[in-house]
């Protein structure tokens, strides 16, 4: 893997498709192998249900869930 994207997420559903399409469409042409981890850091909206649809269409697009929010920091350093 030559870059891997670390994305904290808390309460983002409307705003993960725009996010991870400009990823890949910055990504996708350096022709570098990339992961896009996406971390949900306890959402309370649908922001899971919206990732597991994204992962599902992605392979790349790796994801990690907390069971509560536990912040910015602890989301990074789990990816």
């Amino acid at each position: 893997m030559d870059v891997s994207v670390v994305v904290p997420i808390f309460d983002e559903q409307d705003n993960l498709r725009p996010l991870i399409d400009e990823l890949d469409a910055v990504l996708g042409p350096t022709g570098k192998s990339y992961e896009i981890l996406c971390v949900d850091d306890g959402s309370r909206d649908g922001s899971r249900k919206v990732l597991r649809e994204i992962a599902r269409e992605r392979p790349h697009v790796t994801l990690l869930f907390f069971r509560r929010n536990s912040g910015q920091t602890a989301a990074f350093v789990a990816g």
